[in-house]
């Protein structure tokens, strides 16, 4: 390149990166000369005109540096509230320390100047080539390199790792192990691998553990003092069999105009004083996370398990929701008490059940109560339908396990128990969010807002396609989307229109601004009924205590609940990312020892790159490549549909396959699927269209 031709085609290049930052592979199509376009790229960089950012992506240098820190938040990464924008983001965790640019939409970072010390979880692996790590979990995607061989990690361990630095362009990271994880049993090691992976807080300080053994084994006699005496109530838990933490105790009676509902709630907030030990390590963690056959809680067990639990035969310092329902299913009056109980039983939702079928179980004054409170559930049910909230059953399968191995996966069964405690604890939380707003007191509720139109879309066309549309103008009501559920759920495909409505649904959050739940058809709504295992639901608690204390409200109180709104509304999607983690692994590990083995499946998602299949039975799905569809070349018709160019062979949402196990990698939650026969055969559902 000519000196002459230099200044023509740097010009050229700031008025592309003007225009729209870019990394070199798509500059260079506006280039024919390569070589003469790196040469310009390194004189425009080493005269301070351009740069180029943490992916690699070139831009105008605008001089507004600055350094911050990388948080998590509610809509992806940031730094200092600003989201980070460009390429290069997979790189990137919270904690890492970096230098940014403040863009017009966020900020866009330059480089890592110091990564976080929170390690992470990956697969060791070693090839000809070397060794790497592959990240597991949210925090890191891909690949990162190692600065020494291990002398101990064998190809396919699972270890814990540090990130030491970054290599340059486009290897990535760099990193060191620090120990092999070593679980009991594929269990054992999935879960400590996700603890790792999403940073859930495991450990508990020693401030903690000293209030925690501090803490009281039993509730005195003058614990009683101010509080509503209620142990006479024949109050009764109803939880699953492995549970120990019992927040809730419920109690039901007839009454002339309906039915007296009791939801009597452990009083956490007696136990954990606002800023003290605990409660900052009950904040940190945000909620308890729940393992197959383990929970790390979000409170000591001395706490947890003991003197918040409500345990059958003693004595428990409760808030109480005391309801009048009435015929209709309406909460036509309700007032809150600290009280006094005494769970009379712990009973299981099976053990229920069976009372509720065939009478069988309890007897005396908690069987009469039980009576009474399926009564209740029934015309609370009834004004749920009335108003149109949600209500459909996930299509979900649990591992099994012996000794820290999957023998089985089950499916999740929502039984008229199950359905009833659900009821009774909207009810309570219903009256916590409106008992609040009425006494002017600022709170965390419970946000769940309409879904994106545009992930509405494809819903749509869903429903359409099998013959129940949702209406056409106007925003979408879960009253429209639970009439076309109830439609499409007797079909053997029906669990898919309840799967495809899940995925068009914002995620519900916490804030104190009372914005309403949309699948719940509720103007406003707060959680109140799990302060055991929930943060916010402690905070609603400190603010019913305080108007029944006569306390008035000081301080930035809707700035702190805002921040703590963010912050819980982080852990539960860190619990929630960590479970799935471990779920996943659990079933393809079940699933890994049959590669070369046929399943019957149902296409349950369709990309331009190929087709996901969920293997009946076992509630997890595969990925079925298009090159793996045979020997045509397949088009992605959206939403749901791939179609061979050649022979007009489809595949379709909802259609039955049969597939091979082609692969399994358990620790990323994978399974690579084939067809069965070069020319599938079909079991029924729709079947393959040519055109």
């Amino acid at each position: 390149m000519s000196k002459g031709e230099q200044p023509a085609k740097a010009t050229a290049i700031l008025r592309l990166l003007r225009a729209e930052p870019m990394p070199y592979r798509d500059l260079r199509r506006h280039f024919a000369d390569g070589a003469a376009l790196r040469t310009a790229l390194q004189r425009l960089e080493r005269d301070g005109r351009i740069l180029r950012d943490h992916g690699g992506v070139y831009l105008p240098d605008p001089g507004s540096r600055f350094t911050g820190l990388i948080e998590a938040g509610l809509g992806g990464l940031a730094i200092d509230g600003l989201p980070v924008e460009g390429s290069g983001r997979s790189a990137l965790r919270a904690g890492d320390r970096v230098e940014a640019l403040r863009t017009q939409g966020g900020s866009r970072v330059l480089r890592v100047l110091e990564h976080t010390t929170e390690p992470l979880a990956g697969v060791f692996r070693m090839t000809g080539r070397g060794a790497y790590i592959e990240a597991l979990g949210g925090g890191v995607r891909g690949r990162i390199s190692l600065s020494d061989a291990s002398s101990y990690a064998k190809d396919g361990d699972i270890v814990r790792a540090f990130v030491t630095g970054a290599g340059p362009r486009p290897r990535g990271l760099i990193g060191r192990i620090e120990q092999v994880i070593e679980g009991e049993g594929t269990a054992g090691t999935a879960i400590d691998a996700a603890v790792v992976a999403y940073a859930v807080p495991a450990l508990w300080p020693e401030g903690v553990r000293r209030a925690a053994n501090a803490a009281p084994r039993q509730v005195e006699a003058a614990d009683h003092a101010g509080r509503l005496d209620l142990r006479h109530l024949p109050l009764v838990t109803i939880d699953g069999p492995s549970a120990r933490d019992f927040d809730d105790a419920v109690y039901a009676e007839t009454s002339s105009s309906g039915w007296r509902l009791v939801v009597a709630i452990a009083d956490v907030a007696h136990y954990v004083a606002p800023g003290s030990a605990l409660d900052a390590a009950a904040r940190e963690r945000g909620t308890s996370v729940y393992f197959p056959e383990r929970v790390i809680p979000m409170l000591p067990e001395a706490l947890s398990n003991g003197i918040c639990s409500l345990r059958p035969d003693e004595d428990r310092l409760a808030l109480v929701c005391d309801m009048q329902i009435s015929r209709a299913g309406r909460i036509v009056r309700y007032d809150f008490h600290e009280a006094a109980i005494r769970s009379q039983a712990r009973l299981t939702y099976a053990e229920v059940e069976s009372f509720h079928r065939d009478g069988r179980g309890p007897t005396g004054a908690v069987a009469k109560s039980l009576g009474a409170l399926f009564r209740a559930y029934e015309a609370l049910r009834g004004a749920r339908e009335e108003r149109g909230a949600l209500d459909f059953d996930a299509h979900e399968g649990l591992p099994q396990l012996r000794d820290g191995e999957v023998i089985a996966i089950k499916p999740v069964l929502r039984l008229d128990s199950h359905r009833l405690i659900e009821e009774a604890m909207i009810a309570a939380n219903i009256c916590a969010a409106e008992f609040i707003e009425a006494h002017g007191r600022a709170g965390l509720h419970r946000v769940h807002e309409p879904p994106d139109p545009a992930k509405l879309a494809p819903l749509s066309q869903a429903f359409a396609s099998a013959g129940a549309p949702l209406p056409s103008e106007g925003p979408a009501t879960a009253k429209a989307l639970q009439k076309a559920l109830l439609a499409t759920g007797q079909r053997p495909d029906g669990w898919l229109f309840a799967l495809l409505t899940l995925q068009s649904m914002q995620r519900a959050l916490y804030t104190p601004e009372a914005k309403g739940h949309f699948a719940l058809a509720l103007d406003r709504y707060a959680h109140f009924t799990s302060p055991i295992r929930r943060y916010p639901d402690l905070t609603v608690h400190r603010a019913i205590k305080a108007v029944l204390h006569g306390q008035a409200e000081s301080g930035d109180v809707r700035q702190m609940l805002a921040e703590l709104g963010t912050q819980a509304s982080l852990a539960e999607r860190r619990a929630d990312d960590a479970g799935r983690m471990v779920d996943a692994w659990l079933k393809c590990s079940f699933l890994a020892p049959r590669i070369g083995e046929t399943f019957a499946a149902t296409v349950a998602g369709v990309t331009d790159f190929g087709l996901f299949a969920d293997l009946d039975g076992y509630f997890i799905q595969g990925l079925l490549h298009v090159s793996a569809l045979g020997g045509d070349y397949f088009r992605h018709a959206p939403p749901f549909r791939l179609v061979g160019e050649t022979t007009g062979e489809s595949y379709a949402l909802g259609d039955a396959i049969e597939v091979r196990l082609a692969g399994a990698q358990p620790e990323l939650g994978r399974l690579e699927l084939e067809l069965a026969d070069a020319r599938p055969r079909w079991r029924g559902g729709r079947r393959r269209r040519r055109r």
